[in-house]
């Protein structure tokens, strides 16, 4: 069973049938069947309660689905809650539900209680049947938002008493609230030496899979990019036209402590980075990213590799709105040492970090390979238009 079982009012009932029992025994001693029929409707109504209570809500079930919400500050969406019922109908009951502060239910009644919000919600539910509700939440602050508990209070229908139902398992659902993302209005350079997908006239590289015309044969170009159809037309050879294409991708380096502590501007830091996440995705520029707060695995830090695409930003976006102060820090030199060994640098680098004037030897030689651009941190929505 997937529900911890908690009963309230059993002692007392379990006395009122003692003295209805007592009372049942008198009247069949002194002939009173009156009270006898009164007494046996009132020990019929204890004993139905019992039953009730020891069998409700063990073929209750909730659909524990892994689904994840995802939110941005000021925006609204909802946790659908489904519930399957085998056994005894329930009627008149409460769900109960709390969750992280991050978000907030939106529209209905709530208490806080520390961290949590908790919502209660009327609830009924009959013999083999599906419910579903609909609690509304709306995005608070960044950060990820899990579901502490899920308890259904129900009362007995006939007399005092109830079943508390705490739900036991882990639950899969849960709500995520991205970072705020601004405008940004800059440039990424394109790389004219390397071949990648941006169309650039001035590229030295085409792409073969993307004629756009035709022109007349000249010595030395290539026999497959012949055009036979349209030779045969014009009676002279040509040559297919290709578009020129570029390589353009970033890479976001961000330094978000100082010795072992993380620095006051953390949170604009982090809107400035997904800022510029969302303004490589609308521009189809794969972009990675790497922060030198402490992780587990193969990369000692926070670290991204490139990528493009809906998948990829999400991903992103995921994994900056659950970075915390909390978080411990490597020094960002060691993070700079990391890079330059392990990882290929991009067309262009973005360096975010208080006193540049620290980390100018390693600067100077990525900028043998990639185009290297420092941002200067600012509190007006963490976005630098350097």
């Amino acid at each position: 069973m997937n529900w911890n079982r908690h009963g309230a009012g059993m002692k007392n009932t379990r006395m009122y049938i003692d003295v209805l029992v007592f009372s049942l025994i008198l009247c069949f001693l002194f002939k009173q069947y009156i009270l006898v029929t009164i007494i046996s409707f009132l020990l019929i109504v204890a004993l139905l309660q019992i039953i009730y209570y020891r069998r409700v809500g063990k073929r209750f079930e909730f659909v524990n689905e892994k689904k994840r919400i995802r939110l941005m500050k000021n925006t609204s969406s909802d946790f659908t809650l489904t519930f399957h019922n085998k056994g005894l109908p329930i009627w008149n009951a409460v769900l109960k539900i709390s969750f992280q502060t991050n978000i907030a239910p939106d529209g209905i009644a709530n208490t806080t209680i520390g961290e949590f919000h908790e919502v209660r919600i009327p609830f009924s539910i009959g013999y083999k049947k599906t419910v579903s509700l609909k609690v509304p939440i709306k995005g608070i602050s960044r950060g990820l938002a899990r579901i502490r508990q899920i308890e259904v209070l129900i009362p007995h229908p006939l007399t005092e008493g109830s079943i508390l139902l705490e739900y036991k398992p882990f639950i899969l659902m849960d709500a995520i609230v991205f970072p705020t993302i601004n405008e940004v209005r800059t440039n990424f350079p394109p790389s004219k030496l390397k071949q990648g997908d941006l169309p650039l006239n001035a590229s030295l590289f085409d792409d073969p899979f993307f004629p756009v015309g035709t022109r007349e044969y000249e010595p030395g170009d290539q026999f497959h990019h012949i055009h036979w159809k349209a030779s045969a037309k014009t009676g002279q050879l040509q040559t297919k036209v290709f578009t020129r294409v570029a390589n353009v991708s970033a890479l976001f380096v961000v330094n978000v402590g100082e010795r072992y502590s993380v620095l006051s501007d953390f949170e604009e830091k982090i809107e400035w980075l997904a800022s510029y996440i969302d303004a490589c995705y609308r521009e189809e520029i794969p972009f990675s990213f790497a922060i030198n707060i402490r992780a587990t695995g193969k990369v000692p830090f926070v670290h991204l590799p490139l990528g493009s695409g809906d998948s990829h930003r999400i991903q992103a976006m995921e994994l900056l709105s659950i970075l915390s102060i909390a978080n411990s820090i490597i020094p960002f030199d060691k993070l700079l040492a990391y890079i330059e060994i392990h990882e290929e640098l991009p067309v262009v680098t973005y360096v975010m970090t208080p006193h540049v004037d620290n980390f100018t030897l390693w600067l100077h030689r990525w900028e043998q390979s990639t185009n290297v651009i420092l941002m200067a941190s600012t509190k007006v929505g963490g976005i630098s238009n350097e």
